[in-house]
């Protein structure tokens, strides 16, 4: 009786030792995309790094319409606030750089544009801004 009751919980304990690695392989499978394609090539293509620096040599009225702040008053501004916003790197993706984080907040309070337009523009997540 004792015998058959120690097999019986060897095959339960073996049981629930394949489920809980099932369940670990499982969760593997499913993990999320950190940053979308579209938005990883933020460095190339996005607003901060493209549009802004053009229009900051080439147009400077452009620039102040667009922040609503010349670029000396920029300078200064993310002179005074870029230790307080700035992120440190990790291996799983760079993190927002302050300007583009002052120039999203600018252009907010600017104009109240939707995240959603933010997002397409900055190439940063709206969840994010």
């Amino acid at each position: 009786m004792d015998n058959n009751r120690s097999e019986l919980n060897q095959i339960v304990l073996l049981l629930a030792i394949e489920c809980v690695a099932k369940l670990m392989r499982d969760k593997k499978k499913r993990r999320r995309v950190w940053v979308r394609d579209w938005i990883s090539r933020r460095e190339d293509f996005g607003a901060s790094s493209c549009l802004l620096k053009e229009m900051r040599q080439e147009d400077p009225d452009g620039y102040r319409n667009h922040l609503r702040m010349l670029t000396e008053k920029f300078d200064e501004l993310l002179g005074k606030i870029v230790d307080k916003i700035t992120k440190n790197d990790t291996h799983m993706r760079n993190a927002i750089p302050a300007t583009t984080k002052l120039e999203i907040t600018l252009r907010f309070l600017a104009t109240g544009d939707s995240f959603v337009s933010l997002e397409a523009l900055y190439r940063v997540g709206k969840s994010t801004i």
